[in-house]
């Protein structure tokens, strides 16, 4: 251990003779104070970087002490590494200043963590108020059809050592988990197959999982990259006022959005937090290469939006504190998160021509909208509150030179800028709407806001103490300042969820007559003011479907459709769109009809709208047996409530069963031709779609179709073109008698789509414009085709099969088309119409499979193995070794291999499982102080020692 005691600012060492006794404070000649806490009588590895025993003398002696296990044995160095410094820990000096730091982590954690807890009703000391392990089916928003999606991926997709692969459940089939993140779909399954515990307590667990861990991450992040205490506990409490937050509630990330189905999301970010936090450490210590990797790839297979902040934040996190090694030790953690994560994103961006693109527009949108209102949704007091502390943060992180600080605040720039370039979403692939980058310019400001509070707090303390401005607080001062800031949160939302102590309600005189409002004292609301409802939210979602007052009608609904597909035969069904829907608990509870069925009936309309291209053909079939469809995917063409229309199009469709509740679908359903009348569930009545086929010969022959790109909408988008054809043939059947197919044998009919200039819908650059129709730059000469008969239709999960009784015919697949299809006994498939298929017989018997794994898929795994094997490579080589603390371009020095790096695989497990139980404190008066491993920069509940040697190096240039 060493003596030196580095300048808050600069990092440079005191000399000797200048350093602070225990437990004072003093001045830095440069003017910048420096709060220190060294005891010499403690041996160094209770303190140093590298603290492992140099010998298997002591090794032997905790292994006969503490672990009661062989030295010899990997858990005998797992066991000793966990109890050596929870132990070490134990046995430092409880000086006073110790204890008051200890005390303040201690509260931030456990006080901002029990809130979140009782927000989302978490509560296992008391079942009665606990509504995690109650056995039932979460609902609410998208979260009521999440369910499904775990489900099938452990039924279906695991069993056969998939992480992805195909399903018929919604749309007419999809490629499910290609486009969505699978990660915390696994967390589900595998805390479900835990013994007693149910499908619908695992999956909430893991949908609040991100919620409750948050505010910990977010203090991790502060310790990790070496905020001066108590700025990490803070943390805790600027993380949980973004969760908090409920200007918002769709973006992601606070409560509400979870609430709302972003589960996903929360887990995300909580990841991307606690990842950008190692990456900030191992950019001044050379550490955590690894580790920084791993969990920020997990953050970004786990979200696609919260990748975009992963990549963002990196890079600006990295550009602040590059220098020559640190440029080596960015690329590589770079380069290694990359490829970990290609195994998903690969396929995703590579894929993005087969979803679809909802069109969701931007904002502002509208003349009561502005950028103003999305930057600052807040109450205007508030938001100049908030935004005049985080402006105060981010300039004292600026002055007081602590480089991730400022990383922070330029993070927080950045994103209030992508979300104005990103107004025509993302390039190339689109898919973005741009309020969805909005909450990480919140997460920002929130957490530079606590830091601006705690230097004001620092300020005034320092002006009546006469020292200067800049100057740290002490360990009594910083634990008063704590004190402060955390309070005044908890008073904001304790009025907020009015739950302040010695509250009550007053009568208030308004123009409707009286009306009771909340009270505090002298405070009062507004007649117009609510309660916060996040709480609110989690307790509906939570009660789940069998808590819904209409839980017997919904029972009986989808029970009903399983014993018709028992009677008539398993099939697709569409059922009316309609707020009434919400009854059950979500609008899109019967998305659930193949969770409650076991796959027998599908259910049209499925959760994950981006996912296949098909979407867009579904809802304009919604549209037309609705009485009053929601329309999500803008820029398409509906007409609502036509029966005879909608037949039509479930025919196209391949659907089975129509379901309708309203009166006005019944009465179009009831003189519809080609609708046969089934039975009646509560407000439903159920119809069976006759002469409907999924498998089927066509009667003409298909025309291949190349686009005149002259005058198109996003000329080079392949993904619209095919949204034009599709549509175009889908509802103007007149202009197009054959079936359109992007490709074909060469003797069927080539022809090029050319805009219908009559019915093109200006202007073209915003939400107003629709979808273009497209027609035959040539008349068509339709070609009949012999009759033929396809029999014996085999319909799974993953592949499908049937006989034909003469070959040569093409026969449409009424399946969702996507190039991971492969079919035997017939050539194709082609791409047709309504984003299905077409294949040509060249056998009586045709089977077709959907390949997960294709050459593309193969291609990216092979890059995430390649990055598994750069994780073990730098895990051997170890550590990068900076010339110094802070970034150097004026002098000469290379990266290194650090002497830290273990030899074997055990020393691996050993290091994880030593990271995540050791302790040993940072320096919290330093902001930018070195730190030793993980659980040694975290410094669980004990932020008080000051000085960590710098890690060693070697002469390995290749680090």
């Amino acid at each position: 251990m060493t003596d030196d005691v580095r300048d808050d600012r600069s990092g440079d060492p005191m000399p000797p003779d200048e350093s602070p006794a225990i437990g004072t404070d003093h001045e830095h000649p440069s003017g910048v104070a420096v709060d220190t806490m060294i005891d010499p009588d403690v041996p160094e590895t209770s303190f140093g970087a590298d603290d492992e025993f140099a010998d298997g003398e002591q090794d032997a002696e905790w292994s006969e002490t503490a672990s009661g296990v062989s030295a010899g044995s990997i858990t005998g160095r797992i066991g000793r590494r966990i109890v050596r410094r929870p132990v070490d820990w134990w046995n430092r000096p409880w000086t006073n200043e110790r204890v008051a730091r200890v005390i303040v982590t201690s509260t931030a954690l456990v006080t901002t963590t029990v809130v979140m807890m009782m927000v989302v009703h978490f509560n296992p000391l008391s079942p009665s108020r606990d509504l995690i392990f109650d056995d039932t089916t979460p609902t609410g928003g998208d979260m009521g059809a999440h369910v499904w999606a775990p489900a099938f991926l452990r039924d279906h997709y695991l069993p056969n050592f998939q992480l992805n692969g195909w399903t018929m459940d919604w749309y007419g089939g999809l490629p499910l988990y290609r486009f969505y993140m699978v990660i915390p779909a696994i967390a589900i399954v595998m805390l479900d197959a835990v013994p007693f515990v149910a499908y619908g307590v695992a999956f909430k667990i893991v949908a609040m999982s991100g919620l409750i861990t948050f505010p910990f991450a977010c203090w991790a992040f502060g310790r990790l990259a070496a905020f001066r205490h108590p700025i990490p506990e803070l943390f805790a409490f600027g993380g949980m006022c973004f969760l908090l937050d409920e200007s918002f509630e769709i973006y992601g990330g606070n409560v509400k959005s979870t609430m709302a189905g972003e589960y996903s999301f929360s887990i995300s970010l909580t990841l991307a937090v606690l990842g950008l936090g190692l990456l900030a450490n191992g950019l001044r210590t050379g550490k955590y290469r690894v580790w920084a990797a791993v969990v920020l790839s997990l953050a970004a297979v786990s979200h696609g939006i919260v990748l975009i902040f992963v990549a963002v934040a990196a890079l600006v996190i990295s550009l602040v504190w590059i220098d020559k090694t640190r440029f080596v030790y960015a690329l590589t953690t770079g380069v290694t998160l990359i490829l970990l994560s290609a195994w998903w994103v690969g396929p995703f961006l590579f894929g993005h021509e087969f979803m679809t693109d909802m069109k969701y527009g931007f904002r502002p949108s509208g003349v009561n909208d502005s950028f103003w209102d999305m930057y600052f949704p807040l109450t205007p007091g508030l938001d100049i509150l908030i935004t005049t502390l985080a402006v105060v943060g981010f300039g004292s992180m600026i002055v007081r030179r602590h480089l991730t600080g400022t990383a922070l605040g330029l993070i927080a720039i950045v994103f209030a800028i992508l979300v104005w370039f990103t107004r025509e979403s993302l390039p190339v692939i689109g898919l973005l709407w741009n309020p969805r980058l909005l909450p990480f310019f919140y997460l920002a400001r929130y957490l530079l806001m606590v830091i601006g509070a705690l230097e004001l707090l620092t300020w005034i303390v320092n002006a009546v103490r006469n020292r200067l401005a800049t100057r740290t607080l002490g360990a009594y001062e910083s634990a008063g300042a704590f004190t402060a800031v955390g309070v005044s949160i908890l008073l904001v939302f304790g009025w907020m969820y009015e739950v302040l102590p010695f509250d009550g309600t007053r009568v208030e005189a308004t123009a409707d007559g009286d009306t009771t409002v909340y009270a505090w004292g002298p405070l009062r609301k507004t007649p117009t003011a609510g309660r916060a409802v996040a709480d609110g939210w989690t307790r509906y979602n939570w009660t789940g479907y069998e808590g819904r007052p209409a839980y017997p009608a919904y029972h009986d609904v989808v029970t009903t459709m399983g014993e018709i597909g028992d009677e008539r035969g398993c099939g697709r069904a569409i059922w009316e769109n309609n707020s009434a829907n919400s009854e059950y608990g979500t609008t899109m509870a019967l998305m659930l009809l193949p969770h409650w069925t076991q796959g027998c009936i599908g259910s049209m309309e499925g959760l994950f709208f981006e996912a296949t291209a098909s979407t867009n053909y579904h809802f304009i079939t919604a549209a037309a047996i609705s009485e009053s469809s929601s329309n999500p995917v803008r820029q398409l063409r509906y007409t609502n409530n036509d029966a005879e229309l909608g037949v039509r199009h479930m025919r196209d469709l391949g659907v089975r069963y129509l379901m309708v509740r309203t009166d006005a679908a019944k009465a179009e359903a009831a003189t519809a031709d080609g609708l046969e009348f089934v039975t009646t569930s509560g407000t439903w009545e159920i119809y069976e779609v006759v002469n409907s086929n999924i498998v089927e010969p066509l009667t003409v022959e298909p025309v291949v179709v190349t686009h005149a790109s002259d005058g198109r909408y996003k000329p080079s988008d392949n993904r619209e073109r095919n949204l034009e054809l599709g549509t175009s043939w889908f509802q103007r059947r007149d202009d197009w008698p054959a079936v359109p197919v992007d490709d074909g044998p060469d003797e069927w009919q080539r022809v090029t789509a050319a805009l219908v200039e009559s019915e093109r819908v200006e202007p073209f650059d915003d939400q107003r414009r629709r979808v273009d129709y497209v027609e035959p730059a040539t008349p068509l000469t339709p070609t009949p085709l012999p009759a033929m008969t396809v029999s014996n239709v085999e319909i799974r999960q993953q592949s499908l099969s049937f006989d034909v009784d003469q070959i040569g015919v093409p026969v449409i697949v009424k399946i969702s088309y996507f190039p991971n299809w492969n079919v035997s006994g017939a050539d194709g498939p082609y791409r047709a119409g309504a984003n299905h298929m077409v294949v040509i017989p060249t056998q009586t018997t045709v089977e077709m499979s959907y390949d997960s794994k294709g050459a593309l898929d193969w291609f990216f795994y092979g890059l995430t193995l390649l990055g598994l094997g750069l994780c073990v490579l730098w895990r051997r080589r170890g550590d990068v070794a900076h010339a110094a603390e802070r970034p150097s371009f004026g002098q000469h020095h290379a990266a290194h291999a650090g002497a830290v790096a273990d030899d074997d695989a055990v020393g691996d497990a050993a290091d994880v499982a030593d990271d995540l139980a050791g302790d040993v404190a940072d320096d919290v008066a330093s902001e930018d102080a070195p730190t030793g491993e993980l659980a040694l920069d975290l410094g669980v509940l004990d932020p008080t020692e000051d000085t960590v040697s710098a890690p060693a190096s070697t002469d390995d240039p290749a680090r």
